[in-house]
C-alpha cells in the first residue's frame, strides 16, 4: 500500500532528511486517486469517520492541554480536528497540508481562517504557512498510515518544530489485540484504501513515546523535535 500526505516547491528553511522520494508519477497517480475518493467522500466524511477513527477526541483535549501558539495538520481532510481545535484555542495559528485538492478546497470553505496548502509530506516547507517561523506542534490524525514513505514524513515533521516542540500521531495500530477473523478484514479493507496500519516500532526509531488503545486498535505517538 502506498499512501500520501503533502509539496511545496523551494527551499526550506530547515535541513531536510536525505530520502529517496517517490517519483513524480507516482505522486501524479496517488493525487488522482485522492481527488476521485474523496471529490464524493469528503461530503459524509466526517459523518461515517467517527465510528471507526478512534483516539482523536483524547488527542484533542491533550493539545488544548499544551502549551503551544502555532500548529499544522498534515492531511487536514475536511478540518474536523483544527475546527475543533480552533474553538478551544482561537487564538492559536493554525495551518494544513494535505495532497488531496477536494479535500483542501473543502477545508479551505469549511475554515476561512486557515492557511493550508497542497504538498506531500516529505518534503513540504512546514514553516512556510507561518512566514516562515516553526510550528509548535504536527498533528497526523489518521494521516501517516496513508503516507508512501512515513519515516521521511515524521523526520521532516520534527526538523521543522521549534524548540520543545513535538508530532504528535494518532493512527491504525497492528491490530494485534483484534480476533484474527476481525483482525484480518479490517486489514484487507484498510488495504482497499491505501491504508498500512502503523507499527509502535516505526515511531520508537523516530524516539517517540507511545500508547495504544484497546485491542491495540490505535496507536498515539508523541515525538520530540529534532536537534
Amino acid at each position: 500500500m502506498t499512501g500520501w500526505a503533502l509539496v511545496l516547491g523551494g527551499r526550506s528553511s530547515y535541513p531536510r532528511p536525505e530520502t529517496a522520494m517517490p517519483a513524480a508519477a507516482d505522486r501524479t497517480e496517488h493525487r488522482d486517486f485522492l481527488n476521485r475518493y474523496y471529490g464524493v467522500s469528503r461530503h459524509f466524511y466526517d459523518l461515517t469517520r467517527r465510528y471507526y477513527l478512534f483516539g482523536r477526541e483524547g488527542v484533542i483535549e491533550k493539545l488544548l492541554s499544551e502549551e503551544w501558539s502555532k500548529l499544522i495538520e498534515v492531511g487536514v481532510g475536511t478540518g474536523r480536528n483544527l475546527d475543533l481545535l480552533h474553538k478551544g484555542r482561537p487564538s492559536a495559528q493554525y495551518a494544513a497540508l494535505d495532497a488531496c485538492d477536494e479535500m483542501l478546497g473543502h477545508a479551505r470553505k469549511r475554515l476561512p481562517w486557515l492557511s493550508a496548502i497542497h504538498g506531500f509530506a516529505e518534503d513540504a516547507d512546514m514553516t512556510e504557512p507561518f512566514g516562515g517561523e516553526r510550528p509548535d506542534r504536527v498533528l497526523f490524525s489518521y494521516c501517516l498510515s496513508m503516507v508512501a514513505e512515513p519515516v521521511a514524513a515524521l523526520q521532516n515533521a520534527q526538523a521543522s518544530l521549534a524548540p520543545g516542540g513535538k508530532v504528535v500521531v494518532v493512527d491504525f495500530c497492528d491490530l494485534e489485540g483484534l480476533p484474527g477473523p476481525a483482525a484480518k478484514g479490517l486489514r484487507k479493507w484498510l488495504e482497499w484504501f491505501h491504508v498500512e496500519p502503523i507499527r509502535a516500532e516505526l515511531l520508537e526509531g523516530q524516539g517517540a513515546d507511545v500508547r495504544f488503545g484497546p485491542m491495540r486498535y490505535f496507536i498515539v505517538g508523541e515525538l520530540p523535535a529534532l536537534d
